[in-house]
């Protein structure tokens, strides 16, 4: 099946600082969300772009659609509904100034599902740090990477634990480096000397990795029934910096690329159905403490087709069977470079511009 994709070779685009006319004119256009001013500065480096992949052989696994095992309910929280890993769901955390989103997002799932599956006894968040610096294969570090070749490495090679910046949680957790976007050297050592696991001791594993249809069924039906939260890859546009509450629905402004989230839930809020996404720019962006709300069931932004989950090893560090993947896995080109335009209005792309044609 042929699709057009349109490429654009991300120039230095700078984000502008939003002004008054500018929220105004957006909260005149539309009443599903609210634009205003975030308290942070140099959002354009938090974007963690995903760039689609160049190789035409790439073929995903894709689940095929399960029977619905429960009634699928009008809202959902999966703090709610999995309480036990509700602080583990519910954190948000902070990428800094490394476009590494795709590493966060993955990450963020891998532990809620551990977590989920386990019911509660294995409450750790998997490091993003350890996949940044050791997956060379699954992009180009803090400029941008690929969610489902770091499900791929979690499977083949695991991950230890990691928290946040500026603590001393897990083996690895994130370095001031990768904050400010200088991506450290590999180490196959806990880098927090306070953590008393070894690092290869310290290892969990993915045991499945798949994409999810584009149908809001299916994403709801794995979510409820599959494991726990989902990753989700979308088109940024200029307004989404701006968002603060409501049910996002692209207004205005440049596509900028595709940045990876997570999905924790889905609701109906004034009339407009919507997907609950935890984002990784920190508590502080937006007013729902770094979760926001996106419009479901139209695939707003390309939200709902790059839809990813897999399984998780309850057994910890066990060392995974060899898995065999239908294409060869080998360095990304240009992360960040590739731009699929779909779901959303087209915004206006100051970038240089190349249309290409790619087998699915």
């Amino acid at each position: 099946m042929q699709k057009l994709l349109l490429l654009c070779a991300l120039l230095p685009l700078s984000w502008t600082k939003p002004n008054a006319s500018l929220i105004n004119q957006i909260n005149s256009q539309q009443s599903a969300w609210t634009a205003g001013i975030n308290p942070f500065d140099d959002i354009e480096s938090r974007l963690g772009f995903l760039g689609i992949h160049p190789d035409p052989n790439f073929k995903p696994e894709i689940k095929e659609p399960q029977a619905t095992q429960n009634v699928i309910p009008e809202t959902f929280d999966a703090r709610e509904y999995w309480p036990e890993c509700a602080d583990i769901i519910g954190n948000i955390r902070n990428q800094g100034k490394c476009s590494s989103s795709w590493a966060f997002a993955a990450a963020e799932v891998m532990s809620d599902r551990l977590c989920i599956a386990t019911n509660g006894k294995v409450k750790i968040q998997l490091s993003p740090e350890d996949l940044i610096d050791c997956c060379h294969y699954c992009g180009n570090q803090c400029k941008g990477g690929y969610t489902y070749y770091a499900w791929n490495y979690f499977m083949l090679t695991g991950l230890v634990s990691g928290g946040d910046y500026n603590t001393s949680t897990g083996c690895q957790p994130y370095s001031e480096l990768n904050y400010y976007r200088i991506t450290p050297p590999c180490n196959t050592t806990c880098q927090n000397d306070k953590y008393p696991i070894p690092y290869v001791s310290d290892k969990h594993f993915g045991d499945s990795i798949y994409y999810i249809p584009q149908n809001e069924t299916a994403i709801q039906n794995e979510i409820l029934s599959g494991g726990g939260p989902v990753v989700a890859a979308f088109d940024v546009y200029g307004d989404f910096k701006i968002y603060r509450d409501g049910v996002y629905i692209y207004t205005s402004g440049a596509l900028f690329g595709r940045t990876a989230v997570k999905i924790i839930g889905w609701g109906t809020e004034n009339g407009w159905a919507y997907w609950l996404a935890a984002n990784s720019w920190g508590k502080d962006w937006g007013a729902l403490g770094g979760f926001f709300k996106i419009r479901r069931g139209t695939n707003e932004c390309g939200f709902e087709e790059s839809i990813i989950a897999g399984q998780v090893r309850e057994g910890g560090s066990t060392s995974p069977t060899p898995v065999t993947f239908t294409a060869t896995v080998t360095p990304p080109t240009t992360p960040g470079s590739g731009v699929r335009v779909a779901g959303c209005g087209i915004g206006l792309v100051l970038s240089m511009m190349l249309f290409y044609l790619l087998k699915f």
